[in-house]
C-alpha cells in the first residue's frame, strides 16, 4: 500500500473517531441534562415533602396539646363533681354491670366504719352480708338469709323499687337504685329519718285524738 492510501485511510479513521467522540459527548451531555432535571425534580420533591412532614409535625402537636387541654379540664370537672357529690349528706355509689363498686362517697360508707373490705372493688353480695351478719340492717321479721335474698332478687330486675331499711341504731335509709347503660347501677341511699319520726309522730297524735 502506497503512503498516500495509509495517509487517507487514518485520516479516515482520525474523522470516524471525532465523530464518535463528538456523538458520545453530545449523549453525555443529554445524559447530564436529563441528570440535572431529575435531581431538580427530586430536590424539589424533597422539599415539598419535608414541608408536608413539618406540617403534619406541626397538626400533630396542636392535636396533643388540644387533647391534653381537654383531658385536664376534664379531669378538672371529674374533680369538682366528686367533691360535690362528698359534700352530700345521703349515700352515693355507682357499681358496674357485674356489682361490683366503683366509687362511692363518705356518706355512703359511714355506716360501715371499721370494715376496711368495703371500698372500691367489693361486691353488692359481700355488702348484704355484711349488713347482717355486722348486725348494721335491721331484717325485721326476716331471716338473714331471706332478706339477703330478697335484696339480691331486687337488685337483679331491670328497674329495681325503692325500698327503705332500717338501720341499728333506728336511723331509715331510702335506697334508690338506677340503672345505666352498659348495666352499671348509680345508688342513692336518702337518710328519711326525720320523715319517718313526723310520721310517727303524726299518727299518735292523730291516735291522742281518736
Amino acid at each position: 500500500m502506497s503512503l498516500a492510501n495509509k495517509l487517507a485511510e487514518e485520516r479516515r479513521a482520525r474523522l470516524a473517531a471525532e465523530r464518535l467522540l463528538e456523538l458520545k459527548q453530545a449523549e453525555l451531555f443529554a445524559a447530564n441534562r436529563k441528570l440535572g432535571s431529575h435531581a431538580r425534580a427530586l430536590s424539589d420533591e424533597i422539599v415539598e415533602t419535608r414541608a408536608e412532614v413539618a406540617n403534619v409535625r406541626d397538626e400533630n402537636m396542636r392535636v396533643k396539646s388540644d387533647l391534653t387541654v381537654a383531658h385536664k379540664k376534664v379531669e378538672i370537672a371529674e374533680r369538682r363533681l366528686w367533691h360535690s357529690v362528698e359534700t352530700i349528706e345521703d349515700g352515693f355509689a355507682v357499681f358496674d354491670a357485674d356489682g361490683e363498686m366503683v366509687a362511692a362517697n363518705a356518706a355512703y360508707l359511714s355506716i360501715f366504719d371499721g370494715l376496711e373490705e368495703v371500698e372500691p372493688g367489693v361486691s353488692y353480695i359481700r355488702i348484704l352480708q355484711f349488713l347482717t351478719e355486722e348486725g348494721i340492717v335491721n331484717t325485721g321479721d326476716m331471716t338473714a338469709e331471706a332478706w339477703r335474698t330478697m335484696m339480691t332478687e331486687r337488685w337483679q330486675s331491670t328497674a329495681p323499687e325503692p325500698i327503705v331499711v332500717e338501720l341499728w341504731n333506728e336511723q331509715f335509709i331510702k335506697l334508690v337504685d338506677r340503672r345505666g347503660h352498659g348495666g352499671d347501677i348509680v345508688s342513692l341511699g336518702l337518710n328519711i329519718t326525720a320523715s319517718v319520726q313526723y310520721e310517727r309522730e303524726l299518727k299518735e297524735a292523730r291516735a291522742n285524738a281518736e
